[in-house]
């Protein structure tokens, strides 16, 4: 709604009509200048580099190996340079295994000086085989480029001659080789082109190509380069499988190692060779020039290749994402469009990684740029139209005499920007003085106090609903489900949650009703609805009235004026009854059957107040607390009950306990609780049973059980066990008010602990009473 009014007015001018038309070529137009002018490429390189992972592959079938002149190879054949009868052996050793081509990746230009036989061994084992392909590079000499070849025998001994060089960018990073280099009039293969020829069509297939390549052309030379091809990298550093020279020397390879394999002999070890940087090197580890090779070779022969994409159709896929953003932002409102222009921006990178897959390479940087443009000048439209807005409604504002005392007096001046801020100033400061009253007036209310919206979602909480909740403060409640906070506040009607999700969901009323949580509290819940000034339902606003006081001290009064009209008239209403009946029959009974009867209702009665009041203590009274052991505290009771014990032909055994277990309590009033648990037991356990007492170890606190073999307890029977004057079990032995366990209750809790029930007909009953550890 607030949308639509927002831009109403705005819409209405004739000349907005063309603002998204010219929007969107200046935008474009300044996409287009970004992909032609080149400004962009390193950061197109970098995103490009990042998706070369995209041509990873696995190279254990490949058919390239590189036999490295490593540090391994350096410790055991001494310092560098090596005699060339070493390479010598190490091509027959190679070449016995019938590999397709053998590249050296070293350069043999000068005569051996100190061993001079060895060029002569050197080059007859690459006329034996037929196979190898050797180096040569460009230098120049007074700006002048020649090329530097091997020595002319070893020249016209190997199969084919290939150049070494790499395409190092102006970054430094080395992503391309060109196929054909050379001096104008003839080039050169790339030294893994040469050699997947040598392999495809035999031995001394590329000699006269190189023949041709080197005879160069008349006038000023001039070094040409073609057919550049951007290196789809298998792997990082490292990912080509490696043997070391001297285990191949030293013929410890698997025999069938190198059968047709297309073999490159180059330096690894630190110093010997050159190192690149590479897309896939990583922060430090370089790259040697024998394994670029080798990746440049390995995409030769699986056809792998990576080409950037035509430069129309690279700007094309630039500007279209910009077009479909201002499109879409035309229409939506500013969540959607920061959503659509972030997904405007992914969609160049997915277009990217999408290409990358197929070895094609795309610049996606002016697009995603574009995106960005687009949207900062579509949101300072939306903002600039905002601002208009504001500014006249407040204006309408004091017009119509709404304002009151929150409105400033202090006039509006300076430029057009400065009224506008001190407006919305104006307005920021209206909305603080009204949330603050608002908060004030809820953090006033002395009952928990929840303010949601229309699902149930906590907007404000008072501090009493924190503290009711558990929460630090009203604010730790806010995005919280009211239904969640108030589950366990069920309704005393029906035993359902008060506030759920269909109460939220139902039709606007107000709401009240009498409820209990789960921590026995009682509560006047009441659910009102909230309304905008249109009359819109807005949310909740939900209030808990503790009433547990109130309704305690009228349990209190009932479990008293009970106590009093039944079960204390009861035993005095029997003696009355005795006396009336001696006085009328003097021989109906006994002398001695008279005062027993009298004797035990006298005792009932004096036992039914003595019970009554020390429930009303263990409620009301405050508690002398000290730090006691358990374990003695049970020994004591145990003891006091051994002449019940015999009395009722039950015994009493102690099962293994801790020898300490510390507890800060009433030591009276919890002997006292003890003491009804093992009475209860002796009461309802039949004669030669035995009631089990122990002391058990629970994380954070202590259990002390009480475990008897009686008929057990029904469950309909336990969630009402322990009110005051409820009993759980019935017979004709049974006697007392029922306040016994109400009793054992109302101390665990007291004390910060509970009772725990285990029982069932015919299975006994197991009671722990849970004390907090000291």
């Amino acid at each position: 709604m607030l949308n639509r009014r927002l831009f109403a007015a705005d819409r209405r001018l004739p000349w907005r009509r063309f603002e998204w038309l010219a929007l969107a070529i200046v935008v474009a137009g300044l996409v287009l200048a970004l992909d032609r002018s080149g400004w962009l490429q390193g950061p197109n390189r970098s995103l490009q580099d990042t998706l070369m992972f995209l041509q990873a592959r696995p190279v254990d079938r490949s058919e390239v190996v590189i036999v490295a002149i490593d540090d391994k190879s350096v410790a055991a054949l001494g310092r560098w340079p090596w005699r060339r009868s070493f390479h010598a052996n190490l091509i027959d050793r190679i070449d016995k295994d019938a590999p397709a081509a053998i590249g050296i990746d070293l350069l043999f230009i000068e005569p051996e000086q100190r061993f001079p036989a060895d060029d002569a061994v050197l080059t007859a084992a690459v006329s034996r085989s037929g196979k190898v392909v050797l180096p040569l590079m460009m230098q120049s000499h007074n700006t002048e480029p020649f090329i530097v070849e091997p020595l002319p025998a070893l020249r016209r001994a190997a199969a084919a001659l290939g150049h070494v060089h790499l395409a190092v960018d102006d970054d430094g990073v080395a992503r391309s080789v060109y196929l054909q280099e050379g001096l104008a009039g003839g080039q050169w293969d790339h030294f893994s082109l040469a050699m997947r020829k040598i392999g495809d069509a035999g031995p001394g297939s590329a000699q006269a190509e190189s023949d041709a390549a080197s005879s160069g052309a008349d006038g000023v030379p001039a070094w040409q380069r073609s057919r550049r091809m951007i290196v789809p990298f298998a792997g990082p550093p490292g990912h080509f499988r490696q043997l070391s020279y001297v285990d191949v020397l030293d013929g410890a390879v698997a025999p069938g190692a190198f059968k047709g394999k297309y073999v490159l002999i180059g330096a690894t070890a630190a110093g010997l060779g050159d190192l690149y940087t590479t897309p896939v090197s990583g922060r430090s580890k370089l790259m040697s020039g024998v394994e670029f090779s080798a990746n440049v070779l390995d995409s030769l022969l699986s056809r792998r290749s990576m080409a950037p994409l035509p430069g129309w159709l690279n700007a094309a896929l630039n500007v279209l994402p910009v077009l479909l953003a201002l499109a879409g932002m035309a229409f939506i409102g500013p969540f959607p469009a920061l959503l659509l222009t972030l997904a405007m921006m992914a969609l160049p990178l997915a277009a990217a990684a999408a290409a990358a897959s197929f070895g094609v390479q795309f610049a996606p940087v002016a697009g995603m740029l574009g995106v960005g443009v687009g949207y900062a000048l579509w949101s300072w439209r939306k903002l600039d139209v905002a601002s208009r807005y504001l500014v006249d409604e407040l204006g309408r504002l004091r017009r119509s005499g709404r304002m009151g005392a929150l409105s400033s007096s202090a006039p509006a001046s300076g430029d057009f920007l400065g009224r506008r801020i001190d407006a919305l100033r104006q307005v920021a400061e209206q909305l603080s003085n009204l949330q603050r009253f608002v908060s004030d007036s809820l953090e006033g209310l002395p009952d928990a106090t929840l303010v949601c919206d229309r699902a149930g979602i906590v907007l404000l909480a008072n501090a009493a609903a924190g503290r009711h909740f558990g929460a630090d403060s009203g604010a730790g409640l806010q995005g919280a489900p009211a239904a969640a906070l108030m589950a366990d506040v069920l309704s005393q009607l029906n035993h359902q949650p008060v506030v759920s999700a269909a109460s939220l969901a139902a039709a606007p009323a107000t709401v009240s009703a009498a409820a209990r949580d789960g921590s026995e509290r009682d509560l006047l819940v009441k659910q009102a609805p909230s309304f905008s000034g249109g009359g819109e339902h807005l949310g909740w606003i939900v209030s808990l009235v503790d009433v547990t006081a109130i309704r305690q001290a009228q349990r209190q009064r009932d479990h008293a004026m009970r106590f009093l009209s039944h079960d204390m008239r009861a035993p005095l209403a029997s003696i009355l009854t005795l006396l009336s009946l001696q006085r009328q029959s003097p021989s109906a009974m006994t002398q001695l059957q008279f005062h027993e009867r009298i004797e035990r209702h006298a005792r009932k009665a004096l036992g039914l107040a003595d019970d009554f009041t020390q429930l009303v203590r263990a409620q009301s009274s405050s508690y002398r607390v000290e730090r006691y052991n358990l374990v003695d505290v049970l020994l004591e009771c145990v003891d006091d009950a051994w002449e019940a014990t015999r009395r009722h032909g039950v015994r009493i055994t102690m099962a293994p306990s801790p020898e300490e277990a510390h507890s800060v309590i009433d030591r009276e009033l919890v002997a006292r609780a003890i003491g009804n648990l093992l009475g209860n037991a002796l009461k309802f356990s039949p004669a030669g049973s035995s009631i089990t007492c122990a002391v058990e170890p629970l994380p954070l606190e202590w259990a002390v059980l009480v475990q008897d073999q009686g008929e057990g307890i029904g469950e309909d029977l336990q969630a009402r066990l322990f009110e005051p004057f409820s009993r759980g079990r019935t017979g004709d032995n049974v006697e007392g008010a029922g306040l016994g366990l109400a009793f054992v209750k109302t101390v665990a809790q007291r004390h910060g602990g509970k009772v725990l029930l285990d029982s069932a007909p015919a299975r006994g009953s197991t009671f722990r009473l849970v004390l907090p550890r000291a």
